[in-house]
């Protein structure tokens, strides 16, 4: 490589600093010039983790000190943690974390990701802290409002639940009010079922977002609603330089088309709005090449750049039922549903992408 596209300079100096002195790859670079952004930086920074652990090291540093938003600091913090335990410096990533429980600022999600990690290892103490400070918003309001979440969002007070349950602690209002609404909300392995569209499978491993539920009995089999399967169509990673060659991604530079990840992102964002706004909607990703798009837009006189041609194709060509069609999300540990080859946890499904 001859040289190396410029970072604009919305990011920090010392964050361009450190990424100019890395041998990140390409891709990386491009998508960093086209979007700068704070989460592209974290991904880059678990990419070099198995190559390149002073590499990574050197960027979460450089994200934890100059990050734009305390998130990402935080983010990285944690991501430097998991590299130190990895190289066997268990006292320092124990004091970073120790840092971020006492800094009273801690992001919920990641709040509810350090519960789990306490939970597994049986630091039940700590477990609870980052699960009461994933509920805040639910803990400060009565325990009635816990009817109307999702399984989702029911997800962090079931875990507290099931911890303060190993303290032995008595159930308060809102552990009383998880259980009960986890009793009335669909099964999560026979829900997976239903997105494959197996219902007579043995059951699935539940995915580790679904850890905190509480066991489930076999005798009073939960009801299954009634629900449609919506499926977004995507391009995969080989397709995405024809696509923008075609004209069906954006060419302007400064709208990101110059990320690989963009167009994905963009589709699991949209998955994920969805997701919490129709929680009983089965939703799906199926691949598109562009010439089926190029094809499809002839055909029916459309704009084949416009995003709605992609939903008009997925309603109206493949069957709901396509062996195409992949049920998101993935568990966490599994392939991400891009096509990257990456685990979806450290792909799209990233819980810094926002």
């Amino acid at each position: 490589m001859t040289g190396t596209p410029p970072v604009p300079a919305a990011l920090p100096q010392p964050l361009l600093e450190a990424v100019h002195a890395l041998p990140l790859p390409e891709h990386r670079r491009v998508a960093l010039a086209a979007a700068p952004d704070a989460h592209l930086l974290l991904d880059a920074a678990l990419d070099l983790g198995d190559t390149d652990p002073d590499g990574a090291r050197a960027l979460l540093d450089a994200l934890r000190s100059h990050a734009p938003q305390e998130a990402h600091r935080q983010y990285a913090t944690h991501a430097l943690a998991v590299l130190l335990r990895r190289q066997g410096d268990a006292d320092t990533a124990d004091r970073l974390i120790a840092g971020l429980l006492d800094s009273g600022r801690l992001d919920r999600v990641l709040a509810l990701l350090l519960a789990e990690e306490f939970a597994a290892d049986g630091a039940l103490e700590r477990a609870l802290n980052c699960y009461n400070i994933a509920c805040r918003s639910i803990l400060t309001g009565p325990a009635e409002t816990v009817a109307d979440l999702n399984r989702i969002g029911l997800m962090p007070l079931l875990g507290r639940a099931a911890v303060r349950e190993r303290l032995g602690l008595t159930p308060d209002g809102h552990d009383l009010a998880a259980r009960e609404a986890d009793r009335h909300l669909p099964d999560a392995a026979a829900e997976l079922r239903r997105m494959a569209g197996d219902t007579t499978a043995p059951d699935l491993p539940l995915p580790e977002a679904f850890s905190g539920s509480f066991p489930q009995d076999t005798a009073d089999p939960r009801p299954i609603p009634e629900t449609v399967r919506e499926n977004h169509a995507f391009f995969p990673h080989p397709a995405l330089g024809e696509a923008r060659e075609r004209g069906l991604l954006p060419a302007d530079p400064g709208s990101g088309s110059g990320d690989p990840a963009a167009h994905h992102h963009a589709v699991e964002l949209t998955l994920r709005a969805q997701a919490r706004g129709f929680p009983d909607v089965r939703l799906g990703t199926i691949p598109v090449t562009p010439a089926e798009i190029a094809d499809f837009a002839a055909e029916h006189g459309l704009d084949p750049a416009d995003p709605g041609t992609l939903r008009a194709w997925v309603s109206a060509v493949p069957a709901p039922d396509s062996p195409n069609v992949a049920p998101w999300p993935p568990e966490r540990n599994h392939p991400c549903w891009c096509g990257s080859g990456r685990k979806y946890k450290k792909c799209c499904g990233s819980a810094s992408l926002r």
